[in-house]
């Protein structure tokens, strides 16, 4: 237990507030980066606080209609509209 909450503590399990924002600036900036694609945590399980780089979409947001409800969804949780591309 004191392992897990020291890895926790550090953000090498679930990551912090730093490393939350990688997976956007690597989408952003990359030059690897692939339009549509989706970027997130390398490594098996996809740990917090990893490298980025491109992801499998999840299976869900494969399907048009799930991923229109997951941005609808996304939209009332944050009162944030997202821009339309």
């Amino acid at each position: 237990m004191r392992i897990i909450q020291a890895l926790f503590a550090r953000g090498i399990l679930v990551g912090t507030a730093r490393t939350a924002q990688l997976p956007a600036r690597h989408a952003a900036t990359s030059p690897d980066a692939v339009r549509g694609g989706f970027c997130g945590p390398r490594g098996p399980g996809h740990p917090g606080g990893r490298p980025p780089g491109e992801q499998k979409l999840y299976s869900r947001l494969r399907s048009a209609e799930e991923a229109r409800r997951v941005r609808q969804v996304s939209e009332e949780l944050t009162r944030v509209p997202f821009l339309s591309s």
